[in-house]
């Protein structure tokens, strides 16, 4: 029977991540700058006739891609029984192939460089069907996010901490640092069940946070097999006996050769807190195709999180987007509404929006031009009050203000909404505050 020719066209979005496709019939000469049609043969073996059937057209079309995957010169690799058929990007946004039959389609991220990253998925397309979707395995396609406003606790009692969320009533989380991974690898610190008891009836849950930045100290820990299992369990069992509703891991500057074992150890504090029902969050250090973690030395804050799996084990992955430019890169804001948006269009490559939230500073520093190594951080509230001379700066879309001493900063309080208005325009499930006691009322009445 001979098989009709169709064009199956797959419009495909990164924000859904979903690439729907629907068939209708192709004319004549279809033809691909990609690859060459496949035209009817026919071949005779032992006295026997075979008609190969004529290749079915496939356009791959880009939708939202061009805003969220092929920024900066990143395009997505389709790949088809083995073979690389070519590839979609901002300037070509389709691309034709030909089956003679199903096949399975492996797409793949490819970054400036022309290297294949570690994101990728398959689906098999079948040419002959009417429609069909390919969807990134880890995508919510039709669930709306659960909305969190997260804010983090650190210096101070619990009076003051109570005292602070009792000043922000927009938050629904409180992370409390309450444990931290010491230069030993060894596990410190306690908790406040009465904190928990008086967030709770503020209405406000709980997921107390673990913090470790001491790259040796993670070592010791993550390479110890017992240790690390022991530690995750000891942390679950820690948070649920104070009644707390979750746990959040702010544990960052692991090394490239722990990675492994880091991701490992999420896991298995993930599976732990999850035999009582808590939610597990894990605060990602921030990295795009054109920006790492400075110095050189110390990127591996930023290369060793494996994102991909990370963002699998736990319920939401919290994107630090601060830091932009401290003393180790001088001179400019902490978080340029340009730049937030570019490490999360990063990191929606790897995880699916719904379970991102947003990191935002609730901080920012002011520059002594001769001592470009030692900015000082100010609430962000503090900011506001320095009045100055105002220069705009296209390159971060941020006010300068200079100072009458020479110091200056940048307006980090004037984008504050603008840093908020990408959790809806990207669909992430909310926000995230460092911290609680550098905030104002400014940044709360921003939300949106």
């Amino acid at each position: 029977m001979r098989r009709s020719r169709l064009t199956l066209v797959a419009v495909c979005s990164l924000v859904t991540g979903a690439c729907s496709f629907a068939t209708g019939a192709a004319p004549p000469s279809t033809t691909s700058t990609a690859l060459t049609s496949l035209p009817q043969t026919s071949t005779t073996t032992m006295a026997a006739t075979t008609t190969t059937l004529p290749a079915v057209a496939v356009e791959l079309t880009l939708h939202e891609f061009e805003r969220l995957a092929t920024r900066g010169g990143v395009t997505i690799s389709v790949e088809l029984d083995g073979e690389v058929a070519g590839a979609v990007s901002d300037d070509a946004p389709s691309l034709t192939v030909f089956l003679t039959e199903p096949a399975p389609a492996r797409f793949t991220y490819v970054d400036p460089d022309g290297r294949p990253t570690e994101v990728t998925w398959t689906q098999p397309v079948d040419p002959g069907a009417p429609h069909g979707t390919v969807v990134q395995p880890w995508r919510d396609v039709e669930g709306t996010p659960d909305r969190h406003v997260l804010a983090w606790q650190s210096q101070g009692d619990t009076a003051e901490y109570l005292d602070r969320l009792a000043a922000a009533p927009e938050v629904t989380v409180t992370s409390p640092l309450w444990w931290s991974i010491d230069a030993e690898g060894e596990l410190r610190g306690g908790g406040d069940a009465a904190y928990v008891a008086a967030s709770h009836d503020r209405g406000v849950a709980v997921w107390p946070a673990v913090q470790g930045i001491d790259a040796d100290g993670l070592h010791l820990l993550l390479t110890d097999v017992e240790k690390r299992r022991a530690t995750a369990q000891a942390l679950a069992d820690a948070a649920a006996a104070l009644g707390a509703d979750g746990l959040n891991i702010d544990v960052e500057g692991f090394r490239n050769e722990d990675a492994e074992a880091f991701s490992m150890w999420v896991e298995e504090i993930a599976a732990a807190v999850r035999e009582w029902g808590g939610v597990v969050s894990y605060d990602l250090v921030p990295k795009s195709d054109r920006w790492d973690v400075t110095p050189v030395e110390l990127a591996f804050w930023s290369t060793a999180p494996q994102r991909r799996r990370l963002a699998a084990a736990v319920d939401y992955t919290v994107l630090m987007a601060y830091d932009q430019h401290n003393r180790f890169r001088p001179a400019g804001p902490v978080a340029s509404p340009l730049w937030v948006e570019e490490l999360i269009v990063y990191a929606l490559r790897f995880a699916d929006p719904h379970a991102v939230m947003l990191g935002i500073p609730a901080y920012g520093r002011i520059w002594d031009p001769n001592e470009l190594d030692a900015p000082r951080a100010l609430a962000i509230g503090s900011m506001a009050q320095r009045d100055g001379v105002r220069t705009p700066d296209p390159q971060f879309g941020v006010d300068r203000v200079e100072l009458s001493d020479g110091r200056f900063y940048w307006a980090e309080q004037d984008v504050v909404a603008d840093r908020l208005a990408f959790v809806a325009e990207y669909g992430l499930s909310g926000w995230a505050v460092w911290r609680l006691g550098l905030d104002d009322r400014s940044l709360w009445d921003a939300l949106p």
